[in-house]
């Protein structure tokens, strides 16, 4: 079975005020996908993920219009957050739901994959000739370096545009460019390590031209596939190279951000391949008039799987029950992290503090030399400055307290009144640490650190069995 998602990037797509993709295009290439899709006559299980922004009504129903022309399975999220009036819920996690909601609709399809069916239409398509080419196939003039970068999911041949270097579509002619796939290397030919925010930044722009027009466009360090806004026939004039004239960009993509504060222009550009298309008079292609942007379109009973949807609705409650209870337990969760410290740093420092300094002995066959009293404060120091930063905020107030305490080893003889104060700080830990206030929020505390995971979700279930535990102690 084939699952595919893509609306979330159309709506960004459409929605970047530089890039702008079309509607007219996105419907268009939205029709080429479905036809491909029904072609291969696979079981095939479309998601529309909710994300309730800009033009998203019309975009998620060109995918419904479409599913029910071409009779393929689909998954209708959007409009189940609609119906439950979650929208706003939804919208508070972007383009990336909870991993919990998705992790959940991933099993409910893998486990009822029998009830998605091949369509059963039996449609006269038409499909335009596609062509996937690379820079092997094209006719090359200069010299290129040639890369292979590799990971855990891409294995690609890239070919490095730059000076004057070109390649040209001899060959090809009457074909459009409707797609590019580029990656944008290190210099040295290397996978880029920069972050998401970094990479978006480092931009090098690709020029087609012929002797009618000139396409100038940009990419990132992503390994990207982007549509060619333009679409250009090709004809015996058209060759791509690096832009080495700097000439204004004509179009633009979503996560590539050149001429912007900090970006970083590359002298090269890597290019992977060409998206072809020569299109097929005989294919109808539905016109944009059909989708309304104001309702949803209906979706035919036998292709919907919407019924496959987790209870976000339990998610949606659970969230606000968290954000509440935080709201309510953070006063007391900021007022314990400034008074107590991590219990393991408490009994460490104890342990070294109880302890009489004695000379350091020599060492023997049979018995090391111990390290003197400031050393180990010392290595204890550098322990404690691993410890995360809430920890690290608890060995900063003591940091003044210990200086005195290394001073000298006769002042280590003289804190005996700082060590019992210290034995009653810790006892009153323990004694905190078994408050359910305590407990629930070092708890919330983990969630909070594994959001990402559900973490929140699980700490409804973590916050139900402390409780219980708790009421068990306390009889």
């Amino acid at each position: 079975m084939i699952v595919t998602e893509s609306n979330i990037n159309e709506i960004y797509n459409n929605a970047d005020e530089k890039e702008a993709l079309s509607l007219e295009i996105i419907f268009k290439n939205l029709q080429y996908l479905y036809a491909t899709l029904y072609e291969l006559k696979k079981p095939v299980c479309i998601l529309i993920l909710p994300l309730g922004v800009h033009r998203y009504v019309e975009i998620d129903n060109m995918h419904r219009f479409l599913a029910n022309f071409f009779g393929l399975n689909i998954i209708d999220m959007q409009s189940y957050y609609e119906k439950s009036e979650i929208i706003q819920f939804g919208n508070k996690f972007g383009p990336h739901q909870l991993a919990i909601v998705n992790r959940y609709v991933g099993k409910e399809i893998a486990k009822n994959i029998d009830c998605f069916k091949a369509s059963n239409k039996n449609l006269d398509i038409n499909l335009p000739e596609f062509k996937i080419l690379t820079p092997q196939d094209m006719k090359r003039v200069g010299n290129f370096k040639i890369f292979n970068p590799k990971n855990s999911m891409y294995d690609e041949i890239v070919c490095r545009l730059e000076g004057d270097n070109y390649l040209s579509f001899e060959g090809y002619e009457e074909y459009q460019i409707i797609g590019m796939h580029g990656w944008n290397l290190e210099i040295n030919g290397e996978i880029t390590k920069l972050n998401w925010a970094q990479t978006v930044l480092h931009c090098a722009s690709i020029h087609l031209k012929n002797k009618d027009k000139n396409i100038v466009k940009p990419t990132s360090k992503f390994n990207i596939v982007c549509e060619i806004h333009a679409e250009p026939i090709i004809d015996s004039s058209l060759i791509v190279k690096f832009n080495d004239e700097n000439l204004e960009n004509s179009e633009f993509y979503i996560l590539a951000r050149p001429n912007t504060p900090n970006s970083v222009s590359l002298p090269y550009f890597d290019l992977i391949a060409f998206f072809l298309c020569k299109p097929n008079s005989k294919m109808k292609l539905f016109n944009l008039s059909l989708i309304p942007s104001d309702k949803d379109i209906e979706i035919d009973r036998d292709i919907d799987r919407s019924y496959l949807i987790p209870n976000i609705v339990f998610f949606k409650d659970s969230m606000e029950f968290i954000d509440e209870y935080i709201e309510h337990l953070y006063p007391n969760i900021t007022e314990h992290i400034d008074r107590v410290l991590s219990p393991q740093i408490i009994n460490r420092l104890k342990e070294q503090l109880a302890t009489p300094p004695q000379p350091a002995q020599p060492a023997t066959p049979q018995q090391p030399a111990q390290p003197a009293p400031q050393e180990q404060i010392g290595s204890l120091k550098e322990e404690i400055n691993k410890k995360d930063k809430a920890i690290k905020e608890f060995s900063d107030k003591l940091s003044s307290q210990e200086a005195s305490l290394k001073s000298t080893n006769e002042s280590l003889r003289k804190k005996d009144m700082e060590i019992k104060n210290l034995e009653i700080t810790n006892q009153k830990a323990q004694n905190i640490k078994n408050h359910l206030s305590y407990k629930l929020g070092n708890a919330l505390i983990k969630a909070h650190k594994q959001w990402y995971k559900g973490g929140y979700i699980k700490f409804i279930f973590e916050a139900i069995k402390i409780k219980k535990e708790h009421n068990k102690t306390k009889i």
